[in-house]
């Protein structure tokens, strides 16, 4: 996915088209206070219609004044640049350590990530995939252990207390790989959710740009899906915030860990202590972290992974319920 040469110019007017409603709520606000203040000199109303249209006037200032940080952000755009897509070549390439974090996912829809990680478009004496299982499921450690790969481990944790859900377990699986694995953790720790299958060029296409860059916490790449419906009734494809929204923060420098098929720096993650256990949003509430600690974060609007929709009214209730808890 990358945006049409011709359509790069009037994807700037984006901050142009994000400033004007917030300017003309503001310009609509001072109209009407006007008027109100107006004919409440002129005594042309009485007093209880007056403080009605006050507390509505009021009402709509707070309902809108979220857009306008928002609209602030969009005007980056107008100095932004487009993320480029870069690639890694060659052999002489830095470690990274793939996380595969799972809680009771089907055999067979974990067995799809995990063989697309081990196959991977990247040396295999350079990356090692690190499967961390909240379910302690003993299928799942069998089967890891019949591939019979030097670079694939499996894992699971004893709860003690506070879980710390995804968070945490991503937080066991760093503590394994630093405790069990040699010769030393790698530079860079990337990480796919248990039904996100990786294209082999993922490594080599998110890697470069932390590579140029030292002060580049974390990189993200666009999550596709390949099973919701041609009319997605429930825009389950996200296709908004993909295509453009995460651009515009990408541009405005403040993009997000979009939680899956990122890659991040091992010492950008550990200046923030980990990853945040006391949210269910652990991706975002990281990058913030990351940035106010002076590092960068980036999205690259290239489709590098492809997982699996809720597939039911119910799991996409649950889901969204869980990305606001």
């Amino acid at each position: 996915m990358q945006i049409a040469s011709w359509k790069r110019p009037l994807a700037r007017l984006v901050g142009f088209t994000g400033i004007v409603p917030a300017l003309l709520t503001l310009c609509n606000a001072f109209t009407q206070s006007f008027c109100l203040i107006k004919m409440g000199a002129d005594h042309a109303t009485s007093t209880w219609r007056l403080l009605v249209a006050w507390f509505i006037i009021g009402l709509n200032i707070v309902l809108s004044s979220p857009t306008l940080p928002l609209a602030l952000v969009k005007l980056r755009i107008f100095q932004g640049k487009f993320r480029p897509r870069l690639r890694l070549v060659g052999t002489d390439v830095p470690l990274v350590d793939v996380i595969i974090p799972c809680c009771n996912e089907s055999l067979d829809v974990l067995q799809d990530t995990i063989l697309a990680a081990i196959a991977l478009d990247y040396p295999e004496d350079r990356f090692r995939v690190i499967v961390t299982d909240d379910g302690g499921s003993a299928h799942l450690r069998a089967w890891v252990a019949e591939q019979g790969q030097h670079n694939l481990y499996y894992t699971a944790r004893v709860k003690n207390g506070s879980s710390g859900f995804k968070a945490g377990n991503l937080n066991h699986a760093i503590q394994f790989i630093e405790t069990q694995l040699a010769p030393e953790p790698a530079e860079f720790i990337a990480s796919l959710d248990a039904d996100m299958i990786p294209e082999k060029k993922w490594l080599r296409a998110m890697t470069p740009h932390l590579v140029l860059n030292p002060k580049m916490g974390v990189v993200c790449p666009t999550q596709s899906f390949y099973n919701f419906p041609k009319n997605d009734p429930l825009y389950q494809s996200q296709l908004n915030s993909w295509r453009c929204l995460d651009i515009i923060r990408d541009m405005a420098d403040i993009a997000w860990n979009t939680g899956s098929g990122f890659i991040l720096r091992r010492q950008a993650l550990s200046d923030i202590g980990g990853f945040p256990t006391d949210c269910l949003v652990e991706d975002v509430h990281s990058s913030m972290l990351m940035m106010s600690k002076g590092w960068k974060t980036a999205y690259v609007a290239e489709s590098l992974q492809y997982g699996l929709m809720p597939e039911s009214f119910l799991g996409h209730i649950k889901q969204f319920t869980r990305w606001v808890s």
